[in-house]
C-alpha cells in the first residue's frame, strides 16, 4: 500500500512508485473536460473544438507493487477523485496507471482515465514518464465517451506544478 502527501505526491523517503501525482493530474484533466461539458450541455452536441479547465480533489490512492520495491513492469497505481469547476463538484474521475517500461532510474507508465458526469463518461489515456513528473504540462489523448460525450476526442493537458491542485485543460473535438 502506498502513502502519499497532499495532492497525491509521494512523501520524502518513500521507496515506491512516484505515479500517484501523475494519476491525480490525469484524473483532474478528465474532470475538467467533463465539468465544462456539464456547465454548457449544448457544447457537447456541437462539432468543433471547445476548451475547459477543471481541478481535482483526490479521495484515495492505492498501489499494487508486483515486483521488486520501486518501479517494475506491471506495478499499478489506482486513484479516485472528485472533480470541480470552481467550487462546485461536477463529477468523479478514476485513474489506473501501469508501469510499462523500466530503464532505472527512469520509467514510463500507461494511464487510463474515466471521468463520470451526469451526461455520461469521458475517457483519456497516455504515457507518463518519470522525467515528466518534474516537467509540466504533459498531454494525454481524449479517446471517447458515452452519452452526451459519445465520439468526443481531443487532448487533455495536465499541469501539476507546485503544491496547488492539478489543473486539467481539455480541448474537445468531434
Amino acid at each position: 500500500m502506498m502513502r502519499v502527501g497532499p495532492g497525491g505526491r509521494m512523501l520524502p523517503g518513500m521507496n515506491i512508485l512516484p505515479i500517484p501525482r501523475i494519476l491525480v493530474v490525469a484524473l483532474a484533466a478528465l474532470a475538467v473536460m467533463a465539468a465544462a461539458v456539464i456547465a454548457s450541455p449544448s457544447e457537447a452536441s456541437h462539432y468543433g473544438a471547445k476548451q475547459f479547465t477543471l481541478t481535482g480533489k483526490m479521495l484515495a490512492v492505492e498501489q499494487v507493487d508486483v515486483g521488486k520495491p520501486g518501479p517494475s513492469l506491471g506495478d499499478r497505481q489506482i486513484l479516485t477523485e472528485d472533480v470541480y469547476r470552481g467550487d462546485k463538484r461536477v463529477g468523479t474521475s478514476d485513474i489506473e496507471c501501469t508501469v510499462v517500461r523500466v530503464e532505472l532510474p527512469k520509467f514510463a507508465a500507461q494511464c487510463f482515465n474515466t471521468t463520470s458526469l451526469p451526461g455520461g463518461q469521458i475517457t483519456a489515456q497516455g504515457i507518463v514518464t518519470s522525467d515528466q513528473l518534474e516537467k509540466v504540462p504533459f498531454e494525454h489523448a481524449i479517446t471517447g465517451g458515452t452519452g452526451a460525450y459519445e465520439a468526443v476526442g481531443g487532448v487533455l493537458t495536465v499541469d501539476e506544478a507546485g503544491d496547488k491542485p492539478a489543473e486539467l485543460t481539455f480541448e474537445l473535438s468531434r
